[in-house]
């Protein structure tokens, strides 16, 4: 049994293993969840979940944090939740995908709030990226519920996306209001 990372109120996240490739397949086999996360809103096939699956491994191994399996308490998978590397500036993000059915019940707010505390607690990092397509409203609700402020639009992968970023605990005590 691999043990939660982080626990909330209903949900867990634990480390993702290559035995979770079905999870991830029925997750992002579903062109609906998948609508944001790249320009053409497909299901995605076995051979690129795959590939997540072993980057998100990678990941975890090379930083100490990734995506990260969720669960609600008795193990239904809900989704993936965590971080990883966003290249273009070698920032940090946090993100999460859901499966269709645990949509618009609170569950995206309640992990990132959890994602975000859990973040500035173990590592050593000043800010935290989150990035949505400008019409992923959801999410945007999300991303403000969980302390991030609005910083920029840029293209992502040739899609149009928003950024916010929430500072460090230490950060946000220096910084001066506008």
């Amino acid at each position: 049994m691999i043990l939660p990372i982080l626990e909330t109120k209903r949900l867990k996240a634990r480390l993702f293993t290559s035995e979770d490739l079905t999870d991830l397949i029925g997750l992002h086999g579903n062109p609906s969840v998948n609508r944001y996360l790249q320009p053409t809103n497909v299901a995605w096939d076995v051979k690129t979940v795959k590939g997540r699956l072993t980057e998100i491994i990678e990941v975890q191994e090379l930083f100490g944090f990734s995506k990260w399996h969720l669960s609600t308490h008795s193990g239904e998978f809900v989704g993936r939740a965590g971080f990883s590397l966003f290249k273009e500036t070698a920032e940090i993000e946090m993100g999460y995908t859901l499966h269709e059915h645990f949509w618009n019940k609170g569950l995206g707010s309640e992990i990132a709030q959890a994602l975000v505390e859990w973040f500035f607690e173990n590592t050593y990092y000043s800010h935290l990226l989150a990035f949505a397509h400008p019409e992923n409203h959801a999410s945007k609700v999300v991303m403000k519920r969980a302390g991030f402020e609005f910083r920029e639009t840029r293209l992502v992968e040739g899609m149009p996306c928003e950024f916010y970023q929430v500072l460090s605990p230490s950060c946000q005590k220096l910084a001066v209001p506008a």
